[in-house]
């Protein structure tokens, strides 16, 4: 018979480190870390956090949200690499649209992590195994970094799951194997179980998800509130938060790398048309209309600049979407009087909304 509610969580191995190493061959099985905040090394006072940590500088224990002097005193050699946020949107939205391809609905999270329901035709756990590895197997051949799935009956199985063969795995747990699977986990792997949640459990002697799914409901609602009542029913695998259909997208945007890193005006200038086509295109099928258009230049050093322009009024014409890019193409480079050769370029909208059948054409605002 069919096996219904099949729930797919997809987690990026290390997104922001892999994203950059991939473009780096070098630092490839080296300890990399990315610092979400500038970070400084002058006068032996570090500053900073880490964002993300490579599997290798993990095998020092550097971790997110840890402090950049800790992260040095753990790893002196830690390559550090500054934030691009913008960058790793691109290519998380680029592996969002490849997961849509396969799914008929995409709850995305964060920047890199979803929740997905698979199509119709996929009915048993052996269709879910299957339509996953074609997902993992695209979203590599397009972006060159890697993901964990886990595949589960709800929401916070999948979640759990996803983390267990970290990195590039996946992780399947059937109906029947929901409390074996949960019962031997720490406490702390059930998702929002943090810190101060986890110092009261420990204070009960509730050390594992066994633990709490025999600890008595009352008990746990008189301490914690609803939120204990979630816990107890995920400790028992159970679990009923649907997966929702992500919400309209905010802004679009495509990069183009250029290679061998060049200056050069007219290469600088065809990547941007390149970029602008495609940013079209997703603009068309989507059937959105834009108002602010940006413009960034990655160099060879991984430093970034961008600029912005507003029009007047919202449009979807790629003919005005060229030459606005062009227009800041031209400032960036202008303003780039060290002739550093860029490695990236990338075009992106924002100041989206939906298009009607009154307003398809770009003519009606001319």
């Amino acid at each position: 018979m069919p096996e219904n509610n099949i729930v797919m969580h997809i987690d990026m191995d290390s997104f922001f480190a892999s994203v950059e190493i991939r473009d780096r061959p070098d630092l490839k099985d080296k300890p990399v870390a990315v610092c979400s905040k500038t970070y400084s090394l002058e006068k032996d006072a570090p500053r900073g956090v880490l964002s993300a940590a490579s599997y290798p500088a993990r095998k020092f224990g550097l971790h997110s949200a840890m402090p950049l002097s800790e992260a040095l005193k753990l790893c002196p050699d830690v390559i550090l690499l500054p934030m691009n946020r913008d960058f790793y949107k691109q290519v998380s939205e680029n592996i969002i649209k490849i997961i849509g391809k396969h799914t008929k609905t995409v709850q995305q999270v964060s920047i890199d992590e979803a929740y997905a329901l698979f199509l119709d035709n996929v009915k048993t756990y052996d269709d879910a195994k299957a339509a996953a590895q074609l997902i993992k197997n695209e979203i590599f051949a397009a972006e060159r970094v890697t993901c964990s799935v886990g595949i589960a009956p709800n929401k916070s199985v999948a979640k759990i799951a996803s983390g267990f063969q970290k990195p590039d795995g996946m992780t399947i747990v059937l109906p029947d194997q929901l409390l074996s699977f949960l019962s031997p986990l720490f406490v702390t792997k059930l998702p929002g179980v943090g810190q101060k949640t986890n110092e009261f459990f420990d204070l009960y002697n509730i050390k594992t998800v066994g633990d709490l799914a025999k600890t008595d409901k009352r008990f746990l609602f008189e301490k914690l509130g609803k939120q204990g009542l979630i816990f107890s029913d995920m400790a028992n695998g159970l679990d009923e938060s649907p997966v929702i259909e992500t919400a309209d997208v905010k802004s679009i945007s495509r990069f183009y790398s250029l290679s061998p890193f060049t200056a050069d005006p007219k290469a600088l200038s065809l990547g941007c048309h390149a970029v602008c086509e495609e940013v079209h295109k997703l603009l068309s099928d989507k059937k959105m209309f834009y108002k602010t258009i940006t413009v960034s230049l990655r160099f060879y050093d991984f430093s970034t600049v961008s600029k912005s322009k507003t029009h007047s009024v919202h449009t979807s014409d790629v003919s005005t979407l060229k030459r606005y890019a062009e227009e800041l193409l031209l400032e960036l480079t202008d303003a780039n009087t060290e002739h550093k050769k860029a490695r990236q370029i990338s075009v992106g909208v924002s100041k989206l909304k939906k298009t009607d059948a009154n307003q398809m054409q770009l003519s009606d605002f001319f």
